[in-house]
C-alpha cells in the first residue's frame, strides 16, 4: 500500500514538473516570437533611410566632379546619413570618391581633399547645400539637414590611395577587400548578418561616445562572430550571439584587410588595454540583459532607447 502510495506521489510530482516545463517552454516561445517581431520593427525603422535621395545626391556629386572622376564607389550601408557616425573606416562613409592623379594641383592628400571640396562648392546648386566641410573626409550638409560623407581617394600608378592618419602622406588601400569578406559571411548565414549588424549599431547608440566601437569595427566583430556560426538564424538569437562574442573578441586587436591601417581598432590600444576592457564590460552587460532568465519584451525594447 505504502509502496503504491509512494509511486502515486512520485507520479504526481513528475506530472507537475512536466507541466511547469511545458509552461516555461511556452512562455519562452511566446517571448521569442514577441522579441523577433519587435526587432523586425526596429529593423524596418533603420532601413527607412531614403537611399533613393542619397543616390540622387551622389549622382549630382559625380556630375560636379566631372572628367576628373574615375569612380564613385557607393557604400550606402554604414555611412553618416544613416547614423551620423564619425569616420572610422571605409565602411563608415557613404561613398569612396576616386579622382585621377592629374586632377590634383600637387601630389598631396591636402590637394586631393581641396580638389573635391572646391568642385562641389563650384559646381553644385548653392540653394541645396548648407556647407561643405573637409578633414579626413569631406562632409556635404544639405539644407534639409541631410549629410553625406565622402572619402577622397586618388589612383596612383594603378593603385587606390587615401590620406594617411596624419594627413601628410598616402596610404594604399584595397577598398573591396573587407566588403567582399563581409558579403561572403552574410551570404553563408542566409543574409542575416547585415541585419544583425544594423540592430547592434542601433543598440550601441545608447553607449557613451568613448564606449562605442566604430561602424567598421562593429562589422569586423560581426564577421568574427558569424564565420563559424551554426545557431538559429533569427534576429534575437544572432543579436545575442553577436554581443556575447564581441565582448570577448574586442579585447584583442583586429587586422585591417583593406590596408587603410595595420589594425581596425588602433585607438583602443594593445590587447586587454583598459579601453578594451571597459568596452567589453559594456557589451557584456547588453548580452547579460538579453540572456537573463527574467528578461522581458520591455527590457528588450529599452535596449534601443
Amino acid at each position: 500500500m505504502s509502496g503504491s502510495g509512494g509511486g502515486g506521489l512520485h507520479s504526481h510530482r513528475s506530472q507537475e514538473e512536466l507541466r511547469r516545463e511545458v509552461e516555461e517552454s511556452l512562455r519562452e516561445s511566446e517571448l521569442d516570437a514577441e522579441v523577433n517581431r519587435m526587432l523586425n520593427s526596429e529593423l524596418a525603422l533603420i532601413n527607412s533611410r531614403d537611399t533613393g535621395l542619397v543616390n540622387d545626391r551622389l549622382d549630382a556629386i559625380a556630375e560636379a566632379l566631372g572628367e576628373d572622376l574615375i569612380e564613385i564607389d557607393r557604400l550606402l550601408y554604414g555611412g553618416s546619413v544613416a547614423k551620423h557616425t564619425y569616420v572610422d573606416g571605409i565602411s563608415d562613409i557613404d561613398s569612396l570618391i576616386v579622382l585621377k592623379e592629374s586632377a590634383l594641383g600637387e601630389d598631396t592628400p591636402v590637394a586631393l581633399v581641396e580638389a573635391i571640396e572646391k568642385a562641389i562648392k563650384r559646381n553644385m546648386p548653392a540653394g541645396e547645400i548648407e556647407n561643405v566641410k573637409s578633414g579626413f573626409a569631406v562632409t556635404v550638409t544639405y539644407k534639409d539637414g541631410g549629410e553625406i560623407q565622402l572619402l577622397p581617394a586618388v589612383e596612383r600608378k594603378g593603385e587606390i590611395a587615401i590620406s594617411d592618419k596624419q594627413g601628410s602622406g598616402w596610404s594604399l588601400i584595397r577598398p573591396k577587400a573587407f566588403e567582399e569578406k563581409l558579403t561572403a559571411v552574410n551570404e553563408k548565414q542566409g543574409r542575416h548578418v547585415v541585419p544583425t549588424i544594423k540592430l547592434a549599431k542601433a543598440i550601441i547608440e545608447s553607449f557613451a561616445e568613448r564606449d562605442r566601437p566604430g561602424g567598421y569595427h562593429m562589422e569586423a566583430l560581426a564577421v568574427a562572430a558569424f564565420e563559424g556560426y551554426s545557431g538559429p538564424r533569427n534576429n534575437r538569437a544572432m543579436l545575442t550571439h553577436f554581443f556575447e562574442t564581441a565582448a570577448e573578441r574586442i579585447k584583442r586587436p583586429i587586422a585591417d584587410v583593406t590596408g587603410q591601417s595595420s589594425r581596425i581598432d588602433e585607438r583602443l590600444g594593445p590587447e586587454n588595454s583598459s579601453d578594451r576592457q571597459r568596452i567589453s564590460a559594456c557589451l557584456t552587460r547588453v548580452a547579460a540583459r538579453m540572456n537573463s532568465p527574467t528578461t522581458t519584451i520591455e527590457k528588450w525594447r529599452k535596449l534601443f532607447e
